[in-house]
């Protein structure tokens, strides 16, 4: 019994060491404060940003543009991209949250977006100029996911659309991968969420819950249908 205890001791001190159980709580500690910090605060329009309870023990994982193309090429995992400030990805993060402990996933791959892609702008004389741009290695993601992504839209001061003929990594977005293949994507909340800053209702995030969860099981499971 004495052996079995000091192997336990031994094993426990090794992953304490090398940063197994700090890199993961870490993460999960940054991405709570980093939702959680903009709860009743205001954006530039004036709109309260929605309120977010997120545990300190969530399976969020900061990873890399280079990461996360690996996963989507030859990996398996399910993949977040948002970033704190999008109303949209604020509703969405906690039906996520959900959905992975109903599951069993441990790990979900979190990209903040903002730094990360480009902006493009219609100037005066109705020609798209980019505005700030986007990180080197954003390319590569759009590649990875080209037939999973829409069109980069963007409009002018009266509204009209113009095609900038690149896609655009548009949050909150979810992917499924499974053995280097998207198994399913999930882009924005449900259909009847129409105001991003009023939440989700308790239905709502079922509903929503239901869709990562389906999804995440699908990309646990030792089977593949012809969807896959």
């Amino acid at each position: 019994m004495k052996k079995v205890i000091y192997i336990f001791i031994v094993v426990f001190l090794i992953f304490v060491s090398t940063g197994c159980f700090e890199k993961k709580n870490t993460d999960a500690l940054k991405f709570k404060e980093e939702y959680e910090s903009l709860n009743g605060e205001k954006n530039q329009q004036g709109k309260i940003y929605p309120k977010v309870d997120i545990s300190k023990d969530n399976p969020i994982k900061y990873s890399s543009i280079e990461k996360i193309v690996k996963i989507i090429e030859k990996g398996t995992g399910v993949i977040y991209f948002g970033f704190p400030k999008c109303p949209w990805c604020r509703s969405a993060v906690p039906a996520l949250l959900n959905a992975a402990v109903e599951s069993g996933i441990d790990t979900i791959y979190y990209l903040n977006v903002t730094d990360v892609r480009d902006s493009k702008v219609v100037d005066a004389n109705g020609k798209i100029v980019t505005e700030k741009e986007g990180s080197k290695e954003y390319p590569k993601l759009l590649k990875a996911l080209d037939k999973y992504l829409d069109e980069y839209v963007v409009e002018d001061a009266n509204g009209k659309k113009y095609k900038t003929g690149e896609k655009r990594i548009y949050v909150p977005l979810v992917v499924f991968v499974r053995n280097g293949k998207v198994i399913g994507t999930h882009l924005d909340t449900v259909k009847s969420q129409k105001d991003p800053y009023k939440g989700l209702t308790e239905e709502q995030i079922e509903e929503l819950s239901l869709i990562y969860y389906k999804y995440m099981n699908k990309m646990l499971g030792d089977s593949c249908d012809e969807n896959c």
